[in-house]
């Protein structure tokens, strides 16, 4: 299985004929305060199976880290591979998480770590920004 696009969005779904949709991709993130929580945010992680992987269910995780080492959120899925649409085709598979209320407490790095059957496959890493100061008064 290999991670061909995984990115950060304002928002993201797939379409009834399976068209891969994002909007608003970003890799900074301006806060008006912090702590602070983000209303919305979608993973989007976009993946293409090998023909000998049809039916195999493997686990994929989401993994979120602050640049001090500390996890702030883990999701754990389990994506079962189609069969490709013809014989020795490979097999795309889309993966959207919708996220809410993501809490930052302090600017910084982050990422977002792409695992598939343990294995590392992708980082999104994107900044917190500390909040602009308002003119002095």
């Amino acid at each position: 299985m290999n991670v061909t696009l995984a990115v950060l969005a304002d928002y993201a779904n797939t379409s009834k004929e399976g068209k891969l949709n994002i909007l608003g991709v970003f890799s900074e993130i301006n806060p008006p305060v912090l702590p602070w929580n983000l209303p919305q945010m979608y993973v989007v992680v976009s993946m293409e199976a090998e023909p000998s992987e049809a039916g195999i269910e493997m686990p994929f995780s989401t993994l979120l880290w602050d640049g001090d080492g500390k996890e702030i959120l883990s999701i754990e899925q389990k994506i079962i591979v189609p069969q490709p649409s013809r014989p020795g085709a490979h097999t795309m598979i889309n993966n959207i998480i919708a996220l809410a209320g993501v809490p930052f407490n302090k600017p910084g790095e982050y990422a977002f770590y792409i695992r598939v059957a343990g294995e590392q496959k992708r980082q999104i890493a994107f900044r917190v920004h500390e909040p602009a100061k308002g003119p002095a008064t």
